[in-house]
């Protein structure tokens, strides 16, 4: 059976009609204002679709007209989404650090997993390319998707950098994961799975490194103005954990070495988790 893309937790199929009938009448105006931006209409139309956090990535303000461009930037600035910009820059530079020890001669093998539009994986493949093209040649970039419309994006985005292996699959289906993966990464997708399927997901993440290999991911705290409108107007619906939950869920999958900080803005905890070398 195909899974559903969890994070699509949208269920009315008009978000100006249900908050009429919740009389909710202050929020029209900005429901109708926030159309304009190109991210609040994306997070509106789509839940938290990967257009919506690679837009927040690139970090590139759009819109309808002057104001939807204005407005845009305005939502790029508020802390939500540099907080949640923070755990791309957290995956590129952890990648980037195991890049950088890993052995002299060894394939590296990657995997972003759901990747969406796996826009680290390129910027990692770009610097490499830049500082060590010979460590380049010798690695593998996987990026695996149960929705192909990101994977589409994610080959023409890599197009000219490097060549990206493509996985239409479950993140649930271990079958469908690469073998012996130096570094896993994951960000922004346990926030809509419920403990027991994060503690899950994180296990059949562990069970493709190779021993010593790392698992790169993130959690989200709330931020009760982003919250409010993510609710309010898209019904974006995700599960929020504190930094001890994480760490408890991960050693549970099976992680004994795991270190967790807070980013600079203090709503995203960044972790990684190293697969022991004897287990």
């Amino acid at each position: 059976m195909v899974r559903a893309l969890v994070n699509r937790t949208r269920t009315s199929s008009s978000i100006a009609k249900r908050l009429l009938r919740e009389r909710k009448l202050y929020l029209l105006p900005l429901y109708a204002l926030a159309r304009t931006s190109d991210l609040a209409r994306e997070g509106i139309e789509n839940s938290g679709s990967y257009r919506f956090a690679d837009h927040v990535y690139s970090a590139r303000p759009s819109g309808r007209y002057p104001v939807g461009k204005l407005l845009d930037r305005i939502l790029l600035g508020m802390r939500g989404a540099r907080s949640m910009r923070s755990r791309f820059l957290h995956t590129k530079a952890e990648t980037l650090a195991a890049a950088r020890r890993h052995p002299a001669g060894k394939p590296f093998r990657v995997l972003s997993v759901p990747c969406g539009v796996a826009r680290e994986l390129v910027e990692v493949a770009a610097t490499l390319r830049a500082e060590d093209p010979g460590l380049l040649e010798r690695a593998t970039f996987f990026g695996m998707d149960l929705d192909p419309r990101p994977l589409k994006l994610s080959h023409q985005l890599a197009a000219r950098v490097t060549d990206l292996e493509l996985i239409e699959a479950d993140a649930f289906d271990p079958a469908a994961y690469p073998s012996e993966l130096d570094v896993v990464l994951s960000t922004g997708f346990g926030e809509f799975l419920s403990d027991e399927e994060l503690t899950r997901f994180y296990a059949i993440c562990r069970g493709a490194l190779r021993k010593g290999g790392v698992f790169v991911t993130s959690g989200m705290q709330r931020e009760p103005v982003a919250d409010y409108l993510m609710r309010e107007l898209a019904e974006l619906e995700v599960h929020y954990r504190e930094p001890a939950a994480l760490l408890r869920w991960l050693q549970e999958a099976g992680f004994r070495d795991v270190s967790a900080r807070q980013d600079d803005i203090g709503l995203q905890t960044l972790l990684v988790a190293r697969k022991g070398a004897t287990t």
